[in-house]
């Protein structure tokens, strides 16, 4: 009977197999770890008038340095206030 894999062999096969999912799940891990940025908002005063769109809030704080995004805030609709949001810091 012949061999086809000397026993050498089989045991790098056999630490390969184990391998490549171990740093598969380490990987996600870090992965899943670096993504969870948590989100701010602050009220931005440069906005005038009513906050009707938030397409307009959002160019707004982006065009004052004020954050990366923004969004109209408020119960009733007259009331509504225009929030920015950015990445909190050290978060």
């Amino acid at each position: 009977m012949y061999m086809l894999f000397s026993s050498h062999q089989v045991t790098m096969a056999s630490n390969k197999i184990v391998a490549v999912p171990g740093v598969f799940i380490l990987a996600l891990l870090l992965v899943a770890y670096c993504a969870e940025a948590t989100i701010c908002s602050r009220h931005n005063t440069s906005y005038q008038g009513l906050c009707r769109s938030n397409k307009n809030c959002a160019n707004s704080c982006t065009q004052h340095g004020l954050g990366t995004s923004g969004y109209c805030k408020g119960n009733v609709r007259i009331f509504k206030k225009c929030f920015c949001t950015f990445e909190c810091p050290g978060g």
